[in-house]
């Protein structure tokens, strides 16, 4: 039978037995002496009060960390013009849809933000014609996020495909493997210009690209990934082959944004009208 000794404080005297915390945390044993509860059970105080703080406080350091990394990338992408000036404005706000599809798309960009499920997260494939405001949504559907608290990154395909080859210079802060860890560990991914890569007139740097981008879209399975593109689903399947397109976005819900070119809506008014 264990024999209990008493556990001494300012403000109350807690019976501690004999027996070792056998709990193991990254494959060492806790092995510190237990406590005797109000109900005549043992309790390691280290395990149920400390360790639990200490996982909180760890957890905070690495997202914040995490949140360092991103912003270093956001710093080392914007040299090459990761997000032109117009879209590092971009909100749900100062974006005004001309037709009721757009309306509904913006919705659903909204909502997505809005019922983001680490647990059970979806992505969006939004598809239109340029100039609709894909990639307007997309980076406002970013910002709202990172106001949550969670991880968010948006990457231009010919620019991540760049800054990819520029990590292979031997001078080069930052590596793949660490470009490639962020990219697939972000809570939200923005891919814009999805298929892009197939505009390159290189074959072998076009099979490299999509070698890359299959193994991106493989590194987020159970994240939550919006692509935009302007070309039509029947051009996506046929350009990645159907199996590996229906792979990619086998989780992803499809957004249709066609209609007038948004960026130049300005230029359809007529003379002395104001943008409203």
């Amino acid at each position: 039978m264990s024999q209990l000794t008493t556990y001494s404080t300012n403000t109350t005297s807690v019976p501690v037995s004999d027996k070792r915390c056998e709990n193991k945390t990254d494959g060492y044993y806790c092995n510190r002496k237990m406590f005797i509860d109000e109900h005549g059970q043992p309790f390691c105080w280290y395990c149920k009060e400390i360790s639990v703080q200490d996982q909180q406080l760890a957890n905070e350091t690495k997202f914040n960390h995490k949140k360092k990394q991103i912003q270093s990338l956001y710093e080392s992408f914007s040299e090459n013009s990761l997000i032109n000036e117009k879209l590092k404005k971009a909100t749900f706000t100062n974006y005004l849809p001309p037709n009721q599809e757009l309306k509904a798309a913006k919705d659903r960009y909204i909502d997505f933000v809005r019922e983001y499920d680490a647990d059970n997260p979806i992505s969006l494939l939004v598809i239109g014609n340029y100039g609709t405001g894909k990639s307007h949504l997309a980076v406002a559907a970013t910002k709202e996020f990172m106001k949550m608290g969670k991880t968010a990154l948006f990457i231009q395909v010919n620019k991540l495909f760049t800054k990819i080859k520029s990590t292979w210079h031997k001078n080069s802060d930052l590596t793949e493997g660490k470009l490639m860890d962020i990219i697939s560990s972000v809570d939200l991914l923005v891919i814009d210009d999805f298929g892009a890569e197939f505009t390159e007139k290189d074959k072998s740097e076009v099979t490299w690209k999509v070698t890359k981008m299959n193994e991106i879209i493989d590194s987020r399975a159970g994240r939550a990934t919006i692509f935009t593109t302007n070309f039509t689903i029947g051009e996506l399947s046929s350009m990645y082959g159907e199996r590996d397109f229906s792979r990619m976005v086998q989780d992803a819900e499809f957004v249709e944004m066609y209609g007038a070119n948004y960026r130049l809506r300005n230029f359809s008014k007529g003379k002395g009208e104001q943008d409203v």
